[in-house]
């Protein structure tokens, strides 16, 4: 069987289930499972999140391509991320981090 490494709760787990997202380490960007972009990246690149508030937490963005948060996503996970007023500045911050 095999078993995927995946974060939950700031932990590395095993599971055989690859968890709701997947992302990219290098750019810190997750996206859904299906993404195209997703699917190009290399393998050593690439982490997987158990769920949506464990991708945020770890300080990813979502993809811009996939769109993997909508308006009532955005709403249950924005106590995670206060300095972002709205769905649209959560995916835009890239340039903010960049500068950093």
């Amino acid at each position: 069987m095999k078993l995927y490494t995946c974060l939950k709760d700031g932990e590395f787990i095993k599971s055989p289930l690859p968890g709701g997202y997947a992302g990219w380490w290098p750019g810190k960007i997750f996206g859904r499972l299906d993404c195209k972009s997703g699917m190009k990246m290399k393998k050593e690149n690439r982490v997987f999140f158990h769920t949506l508030e464990d991708a945020v937490n770890e300080g990813y963005r979502p993809c811009k391509k996939c769109r993997p948060i909508d308006e009532t996503d955005f709403f249950r996970i924005q106590h995670l991320v206060p300095m972002y007023l709205n769905v649209e500045e959560f995916y835009n911050r890239d340039n903010e981090l960049k500068s950093e």
